[in-house]
């Protein structure tokens, strides 16, 4: 039995589900894993844990002006008191990357939200632009986004939806060079799913919590250059598919200012930089970035366990009743940000949220936070055989592993998922060595074969897009197969080579996107040796 503040964890696992999105099964609870064999292990308690929620800092940050000119776009002092201060150089790099300042209004019912927002855009690429994208995920998640009013630098444009209304296509008025930017203001009107629909069910109102994944029109990324899957390259966009995650953006800066029930507890992306009151109102900003994306969740029974790790705040959101499973996800949460950290290089941001959410995966990755499935809360639950506790560590380590590799690095999670899903699972398995030991990481690596066998081990290729996939090929190539590739390529480099290749891919593209042959291309210059075969076996 894993007990809270002196935890006794079921660890060693033989199969264990994936942690991510694109790998659970319609309900987690009807997965087919094994069961697993496991051991007690002792873990020790992170500092300084309280039940209270942190303290935010507070500087004064106006709401949107009517438009807006591009006087103070660059400005990104409000995003300091977010990054650790290792991480705060950033703030004078990544020139042009594109900043979202976004008002939302959540009304008590739940059911419409009211959105305005302006994105700073910059074309970073080498030819011009005659128009940008933005993806529109509500409308293939059970809601449906409205544009009401469209402009682009104050002029008037028609918004054009394409690819099933997953995204709106807006004319450029003047042909946007490389380095001009151009501010693009909008205001809609967000239809809140209230049944779970497309995407695992991660937007919307369920079980007293609304999940808000995507809610926002959102810059997909432009590949001036195209890859192995999309040589012609250009935007990024097209029909969701039913497997996996769904974006692939750059990293951008967000302001959100939220306006919501005063009763309502908000998770979200990034730190709470104002809060003000007003009866039974609240006025909430947040500043998030660099980041992928910004998501936020909100619940009136929500409680919080707190620790911290370094300059890094964490918090555990759960309901009343899920406390002791709070306080487990709160220990695994710190002791993978140590491992990761000590791996590849700090966690960039002074706070990081676990919340259990609704949803029909086990958990999914955002900037700063985590979701983790509601049903991994129940302590006398057991998902495919195994004890919630034993799912719920491998989940929130996954998850947290997603935070160098997902956001700090960015992929096309489309196109290429192994580059971020394998990846993690293998970086899941060295949380497992490094909070107890090889014999850890050898039986969670036991769990990557037990997936694969779920289609017989096919020899798949791991790097097929998303789409191509049907659903229980996903979750056995990309979180099975795909691992056990990246343990073949450490194999085949020498682990000391490896780990110094992992850092160095993760250090050489911090905030930027790497791709399959940028990451090919490193290794062979780490190993000093060819790679062909290994890819073309496994990835290709």
């Amino acid at each position: 039995m894993v007990k809270t503040l002196g935890y006794l964890m079921l660890v060693l696992v033989v199969v264990s589900l994936a942690a991510c999105q694109g790998d659970a099964s319609p309900q987690p609870t009807t997965d087919d894993s094994p069961t697993a064999a496991s051991r007690p292990v002792e873990r020790a308690a992170p500092t300084q844990e309280t039940a209270a929620p942190p303290a935010a800092a507070a500087p004064t940050v106006a709401p949107l002006p009517p438009d807006a000119s591009a006087g103070d776009w660059d400005d990104r002092e409000l995003f300091r008191a977010g990054l650790v201060s290792a991480a705060q150089s950033v703030l004078e790099e990544l020139p042009g990357a594109s900043v979202y300042r976004i008002e939302l209004t959540i009304p008590p019912d739940f059911r419409v939200l009211d959105g305005r927002q302006q994105v700073w855009y910059t074309n970073r690429e080498s030819g011009p632009l005659n128009e940008i994208y933005f993806q529109l995920f509500p409308n293939v998640a059970g809601g449906r986004t409205t544009i009401e009013t469209l402009q682009v630098d104050g002029q008037d444009v028609t918004p054009v939806y394409e690819f099933g209304d997953s995204a709106l296509r807006v004319t450029l008025p003047d042909v946007l060079l490389p380095g001009e930017s151009a501010v693009v203001q909008m205001d809609y009107a967000v239809e809140v799913a209230q049944e779970m629909a497309g995407n695992y069910g991660l937007f919307g109102y369920f079980d007293g919590v609304l999940v808000l994944d995507g809610f926002y029109p959102v810059i997909p990324v432009y590949d001036s250059v195209g890859t192995r899957v999309e040589p012609a390259g250009g935007w990024n966009v097209k029909d969701p598919a039913p497997n996996g995650d769904v974006t692939y953006f750059d990293a951008s800066f967000y302001r959100v200012q939220v306006t919501a029930p005063a009763a309502l507890t908000l998770v979200a992306s990034g730190i709470e930089v104002e809060r003000a009151n007003a009866g039974k109102t609240q006025f909430v900003t947040f500043a998030a970035g660099p980041a992928r994306d910004f998501y936020l969740a909100a619940c009136d029974d929500y409680v919080v366990f707190s620790a911290t790790v370094g300059e890094t705040t964490v918090n555990s959101y759960a309901l009343p009743e899920q406390e002791e499973h709070a306080r487990l996800a709160l220990h695994v949460a710190v002791d993978a940000l140590e491992s990761f950290g000590q791996r590849f290089g700090l966690y960039p941001y002074t706070e990081f949220d676990v919340a259990g959410t609704p949803m029909r995966a086990l958990g999914i990755e955002y900037p700063g936070m985590t979701g983790i499935a509601l049903g991994l809360y129940d302590p006398q639950a057991r998902v495919s055989g195994l004890p919630t506790a034993v799912m719920l560590e491998s989940t929130v380590a996954h998850e947290v592993g997603h935070q160098w590799f997902y956001n700090v690095v960015g992929n096309d999670q489309v196109d290429a998922p192994w580059l971020d899903e394998a990846v993690v699972q293998y970086l899941t398995g060295l949380y497992f060595r490094d909070v107890y030991g090889e014999d850890a990481e050898q039986s969670y690596r036991e769990s990557w074969h037990g997936r694969w066998e779920r289609v017989d081990r096919a020899e798949i290729p791991i790097g097929l897009p998303a789409g191509e996939y049907d659903r229980r090929e996903y979750g056995a190539i990309v979180y099975g197969r795909g691992p056990l590739f990246v343990a073949a390529l450490e194999e085949e480099m020498g682990r000391e080579t490896f780990d110094r290749f992992l850092r160095d891919y993760y250090q050489t593209h911090l905030w930027g996107i790497g791709k399959e042959e940028a990451f090919r291309e490193l290794a062979e210059q780490h190993c000093r040796c060819d790679l062909t075969a290994l890819f073309e076996a496994w990835v290709y």
